[in-house]
């Protein structure tokens, strides 16, 4: 046992078991996202293998969405952890559950390009809130799904021009959508050859945050741009 787990031990982020941030009881609790559960990132209705319906696509539309579990549970407490009480080694964790079926779908890409095309992009935090927080949650997630799936991450493709705040406090669809008006820009020396991007965020809600960032990604000439999340 290593002396940090002496002097800081791990929790299990459900029951608070000490040994591991997630115990073997408390993950029978963790509730997958089914093939059959996957929707559109635009219209949010039922959509084969997360795929943008043909009638919801636009020019610069995000293409579709893979999400791994339910925001619900240990998951839920999870994404709170990390995100409101600054626990960045609970990431490793995190990522570690995801079933190896569903990252074979992220090395297989879905109506995409070819892997080896195709980066990871985490969705950037302002420099105010990233200080506050003191890292990026979705880069974490973004490094260890990398580790996974060996996908490269470039983090300075995207970078936030506006500071926001955060979406839960908004309580419709409409404010979510013009609260994000703006707030992203692309570096455009970081998109060289890049055919393809999954996206990556934490949490998706409405969408919101993933199709605004989509939207500088294909504006700036990347063809093909996927969300992937942790949950929803």
């Amino acid at each position: 046992m290593h002396l940090l787990d002496v002097l800081f031990p791990k929790l299990c982020v459900s029951c608070g078991r000490w040994g591991a941030y997630i115990c073997s009881s408390c993950q029978k609790n963790i509730v997958p996202i089914e093939q059959r559960e996957t929707i559109c990132p635009v219209c949010e209705k039922p959509a084969m293998m997360g795929m943008t319906h043909p009638y919801c696509r636009t020019r610069y539309g995000i293409d579709g969405l893979t999400t791994f579990f339910h925001y619900k549970g240990p998951v839920r407490n999870f994404v709170q952890q990390i995100k409101y009480k600054f626990v960045s080694d609970m990431v490793s964790t995190f990522v570690s559950i995801i079933p190896q079926s569903r990252i074979l779908e992220l090395t297989n890409p879905p109506a995409g390009g070819r892997s080896n095309d195709i980066v990871i992009v985490p969705v950037p935090l302002h420099p105010r809130r990233l200080r506050h927080r003191g890292f990026n949650q979705a880069e974490k997630i973004s490094e260890f799904l990398s580790e996974r799936t060996s996908i490269p991450v470039i983090k300075n493709i995207l970078k936030r021009a506006k500071y926001t705040k955060p979406q839960v406090e908004k309580k419709t669809r409409e404010e979510r959508m013009k609260h994000m008006d703006g707030v992203f820009v692309v570096d455009k020396k970081y998109i060289q050859n890049i055919k393809g991007v999954f996206l990556v965020d934490d949490v998706c809600t409405t969408g919101a945050t993933l199709r605004a960032a989509a939207r500088e990604l294909k504006k700036a000439g990347i063809p093909w741009v996927w969300g992937v999340t942790m949950a929803r």
